[in-house]
């Protein structure tokens, strides 16, 4: 079975034709992206960046529970991947698990503090734990990175994307912050 999958891919892989639709692309649905990162584990279950992938598009299909084991494979081969920690985070936060999901980001900050969206996450980890002021500070270092990525010319559509959703993530925060001092 195994030589097979391996034949089937090496002629698939083998075939010269343009090829738009890799799963990192976001060009493909993640139905698909799942069985390809599936397939490419099975060959090299060491391939943390394609575990990482895949526990992404498990935690968009709402797979928690097979989420959180594939970030846990790569966090015990690699315990300061960057990428897991914030995964991790991401699912403890769907979980509901705030205390869990703030730990989570924070060690994440702390490997790499220079990705904008980590410290959304953050922000809406400490949103939901009514920790206000907080979620504040850290819906502004994350402008701060995201600033910091404009300059350098480092992915620049996707900056502007995760500006945007910082800056509405600090908008609505502060409405509800005024809404709840006038409610007092």
């Amino acid at each position: 079975m195994k030589r097979l999958l391996v034949l089937i891919l090496l002629l698939v892989c083998g075939i010269p034709a343009p090829s738009f639709a890799h799963p990192e692309t976001g060009l493909l649905p993640d139905a698909i992206a799942e069985t390809e990162y599936r397939i490419v584990l099975e060959i090299n279950p060491k391939d943390i960046q394609t575990r990482n992938r895949l526990g992404i598009v498990l935690y968009r299909k709402s797979k928690l529970r097979e989420a959180e084991r594939e970030f846990a494979e790569v966090l015990r081969s690699a315990p300061k991947d960057f990428d897991a920690h914030d995964g991790m985070g991401l699912v403890k936060l769907r979980q509901g698990m705030t205390a869990d999901a703030i730990a989570w980001f924070q060690k994440a900050i702390a490997l790499n503090g220079e990705d904008t969206m980590v410290h959304h996450g953050l922000g809406l980890a400490l949103e939901q734990a009514g920790r206000l002021r907080e979620a504040e500070a850290s819906y502004r270092r994350g402008l701060e990175v995201n600033d910091r990525l404009l300059r350098t010319g480092s992915n620049r559509e996707k900056e502007l994307e995760r500006r945007a959703v910082l800056s509405a993530a600090l908008q609505s925060l502060r409405d509800r912050m005024k809404q709840s001092k006038g409610m007092q």
